[in-house]
């Protein structure tokens, strides 16, 4: 957003979150698609959607196939068929975006990029830190996608008794030696402003490989976009 001079691969917007002068990451181009092409998309279950739409964006750096297997692994554990679900009441039409393992939408994306973390961290043979700010939701996702992962670190700050118990648990509960909760006398305003300086100090960050997975995160938003595509079609 600050210098459209710049130009970066899928795996480097990906594994820094944050834009190295304090900007986010935007799309150098966004696909456009046709009716014939929306004709096509509107046959397919979800996962095979996500395939399609994902790959767009990260052709670069996943083949199709190796997608598939991603996104099929990323989601066996969601608790209805087609990852979300649309309830009809009266003339409105609710979608449902609470059926994976933390009950939040964040699940949805966080799952992918969890499995997307590990496979690129396998192929270049490196180790990353996840540092992530929440105020319960982003927390919980971020350590059920990341528990047990041999090549990441996720240290996640949430304001002390400021969230919900069932939030807190989520987090605290996972015995995963890759998982470290940080309580901070503070709110999440104060917890995002650590992120954020820890961000800002380049040797800092260079030095520890630090990623985030904050809704600053550009991968979030491809994978989110699924499902306004999968609704869309099912109502429209």
């Amino acid at each position: 957003t600050r210098n459209t001079d710049k130009n970066f691969s899928f795996k480097d917007v990906f594994l820094k979150g944050l834009a190295p002068d304090g900007g986010l990451f935007v799309p150098k181009k966004i696909p456009i698609y046709n009716d014939s092409k929306l004709n096509e998309l509107k046959k397919l279950s979800y996962n095979q959607l996500a395939a399609k739409i994902i790959l767009d964006f990260c052709g670069n750096e996943f083949n199709e196939d190796e997608l598939i297997g991603l996104i099929d692994s990323s989601y066996k554990n969601f608790r209805v068929k087609n990852v979300i679900s649309i309830k009809k009441l009266r003339n409105i039409n609710l979608l449902e975006l609470f059926h994976g393992p933390t009950l939040a939408f964040k699940d949805i994306a966080m799952q992918v990029i969890g499995n997307m973390y590990d496979i690129i961290l396998k192929k270049n043979n490196s180790k990353i830190n996840i540092v992530v700010a929440t105020s319960g939701d982003t927390g919980a996702a971020a350590i059920d996608a990341m528990k047990n992962k041999k090549n990441i670190k996720i240290f996640v700050l949430h304001p002390y008794k400021k969230i919900s118990e069932i939030q807190r648990k989520f987090m605290t509960t996972v015995d995963s030696n890759n998982v470290f909760n940080l309580a901070i006398n503070g709110n999440f305003d104060e917890c995002q402003k650590f992120v954020k300086l820890m961000f800002s100090d380049k040797d800092f960050s260079s030095t520890i490989n630090m990623s985030g997975v904050n809704s600053i995160n550009w991968s979030r938003i491809i994978i989110q976009v699924v499902y306004y595509f999968f609704s869309y079609f099912q109502v429209a």
